[in-house]
């Protein structure tokens, strides 16, 4: 999802098989990437006439992630969920709803929200890092859907919100999974490199080992999440396509749907074999 025809190198560890880039963009760099060419900010209005059905459908994508937590810690009005790379903040919007709890939303950017805060009144938006988050703070949930793949610093930062956490505290993880059949078919085009906003592709062993050293105790582990495998397929296919990213998805869309059809009866294996991404929910140790 960017411009320019840069290559990069990914080296993988030989103990752990962590997949990383190497070298990575230096941080003050990094937001040059996040652009016009940004698919999850240009959100629904990239797909132009068709913008209010994929708004029903981010909010049923947002609905599923409430319910996955809820599934996974009580929650009260009391209660406060801390979302990390909250991006467009919607999941938190759906929360204040559906449990009004006390909500948290941080990023290195407000590219997120700022165009549309009105939407996103009444919820707590700070562009911040993790480590300026206050050691008194005790969320009851920490949520990252689909962020600790672009941490510049995942032992430091989650070693860190071990240390803000309560011993009750969930912490629920979405990622893509580098031992997915989506990384195995396409290969080189896999949208799960998502170069070189992606730092660090994830199995499920070396996560684990990760959180272990982070004062983490995994508790679940899934070979599958709330985001739609499709979309992992479907992005991949797009880059063998050589689409460019900042155009109007309109003349997409149909073939977006019909593809989603055709792929239904592979998601019914997601809970055998993962497809493209997957869950962990960890306790502090």
């Amino acid at each position: 999802m960017h411009s320019d025809k840069e290559l990069f190198n990914f080296d993988q560890c030989t103990d752990c098989q962590l997949v990383f880039i190497n070298p990575r963009v230096a941080l003050d760099q990094l937001k040059n990437y996040y652009t016009s060419y940004y698919l999850p900010y240009r959100g629904a209005k990239a797909w132009g006439k068709y913008e209010k059905i994929v708004e029903d459908s981010q909010r049923k994508l947002d609905l599923k992630r409430a319910n996955r937590v809820k599934d996974t810690q009580s929650i009260s009005t009391d209660s406060l969920i801390l979302d990390v790379g909250c991006g467009k903040p919607s999941f938190l919007k759906a929360c204040r709803q559906e449990f009004n709890c006390k909500t948290l939303g941080i990023d290195f950017s407000d590219e997120g929200w700022k165009v549309e805060a009105s939407q996103f009144d009444g919820l707590d938006l700070r562009v911040a890092e993790i480590k300026d988050l206050e050691i008194s703070l005790k969320p009851d949930v920490i949520t990252m859907w689909h962020y600790l793949e672009h941490d510049y610093t995942p032992f430091e930062n989650l070693s860190y919100l071990k240390a803000i956490a309560k011993p009750s505290t969930k912490l629920i993880i979405e990622i893509p999974n580098f031992d997915s059949s989506s990384r195995k078919k396409y290969g080189e085009n896999w949208a799960g490199w998502h170069t070189p906003r992606h730092l660090s592709l994830f199995s499920p062993n070396n996560v684990t080992l990760l959180l272990q050293k982070c004062g983490w105790n995994v508790s679940e582990l899934h070979t599958y999440g709330t985001m739609d495998p499709y979309l992992l397929y479907w992005m991949s296919q797009m880059e063998q396509k050589g689409i460019k990213w900042d155009k109007n998805m309109e003349d997409e869309f149909w073939e977006f749907v019909l593809g989603m059809i055709r792929f239904t009866p592979q998601k019914w294996m997601q809970k055998k074999s993962s497809l493209g991404v997957m869950t962990v929910v960890a306790t502090p140790q």
